[in-house]
């Protein structure tokens, strides 16, 4: 009796300290079970600083499309829970403001002190009692406090664009970065990956390491139906082929008070087998798919048969039958899971 389906290997892509083991050798389990769990104190911790650093970077976004769009600063309400932080960016985004209304204000003050003098010194110029030199340095000079204020203004913006970019730029990374950690921080909780039976746990101490990639548990599937792998005598492979119909006895279980389960052969290996035991005896391998993976008694319960499990099979051949082909356990009968 193999797995119809593959078996699963469990890995920890990440590794880290066995702090829950919630299975044993042997223990059905369900799809999407948890089997395990990993410390998540560091991930955590990982996870919780990105999370700061995106806060951060995701406010002073707000901050600077505000300043620059000359808009009222507003923040969300995902952040309203971070008032320190957002006392921090207001703080900013006023002082800001404020500083760049200053110096605006000083260079006005300069202008209209330059323009007052320059209107005096050009009607003293027309009477001949100022210089014409002077009234050129004077508009010369009032020229040049325009383009202060214009470029004042102009390096505000600018500036705060480039900081705008880059906070966008770190809102976008830290928004992958935190994916990647909450995924590592997932990760940490083992679950099985499909129905079936727990084998070969790697780590069975609490507080056990385990390195990155490292292997915690094998699982066996079951998926609703069995894969039978029998032995067929060459004199009599001459009778067997896909599709034919089966019948496959547990022998663990009585079959006149169990029964058996229905198959269909599925494939014929295309050439004879050495036995390794038996090197003299040679035999084709057959695999048989049944339509279910339990017996059921007369009082109508279930019992689940597992990988490992010795069974025979009566394959209908038409007018004669093919029978008790002794089926290989899986593993080679060393690792035989016995259900009863």
């Amino acid at each position: 009796m193999i797995p119809s389906s593959r078996e699963q290997v469990l890995q920890t892509l990440d590794g880290g300290i066995l702090t829950e083991l919630n299975v044993r050798e042997g223990s059905r389990v369900a799809a999407g079970q948890v089997v395990a769990r990993l410390d998540p104190t560091r991930s955590e911790s990982n996870v919780g600083e990105s999370q700061a650093k995106y806060r951060a970077s995701l406010a002073a976004s707000i901050r600077l499309t505000a300043e620059v769009n000359n808009q009222p600063l507003i923040f969300p309400p995902s952040l309203k829970a971070w008032p320190g932080l957002l006392a921090e960016e207001t703080r900013l985004y006023h002082s800001r403001r404020e500083q760049l209304t200053k110096s605006m204000r000083q260079l006005e003050q300069s202008l209209s002190l330059v323009n007052s003098e320059l209107a005096i010194n050009e009607k003293l110029a027309k009477t001949g009692a100022a210089s014409n030199v002077e009234v050129l340095r004077l508009r010369q000079q009032a020229a040049d406090i325009e383009l202060k204020k214009i470029d004042l203004n102009t390096r505000y913006y600018v500036d705060a664009r480039e900081q705008l970019s880059k906070a966008n730029a770190d809102v976008a990374s830290l928004a992958e970065v935190i994916k990647g950690r909450a995924d590592s921080v997932a990760r940490l909780t083992v679950r099985s990956p499909v129905q079936g039976i727990v084998k070969n746990i790697k780590v069975n101490t609490i507080g056990g390491v385990i390195a990155p990639n490292g292997e915690l548990m094998d699982i066996v599937p079951i998926d609703g139906r069995l894969l039978i792998e029998a032995r067929i005598s060459p004199r009599d492979i001459a009778f067997i082929h896909p599709d034919q119909k089966a019948l496959v006895k547990i022998t663990a279980y009585d079959y006149a008070i169990y029964g058996a389960l229905n198959g269909v052969v599925e494939t014929i290996s295309p050439d004879t087998i050495q036995d390794e035991a038996k090197p003299d005896v040679y035999y084709y391998r057959v695999f048989i798919r049944t339509d279910h993976n339990y017996l059921e008694n007369k009082r109508g319960k279930r019992f689940l048969i597992g990988p490992g499990m010795i069974a025979t099979v009566d394959i209908k051949t038409g007018e004669k039958t093919v029978m008790d082909y002794l089926v290989k356990p899986f593993n080679r009968a060393k690792e035989a899971l016995r259900e009863r």
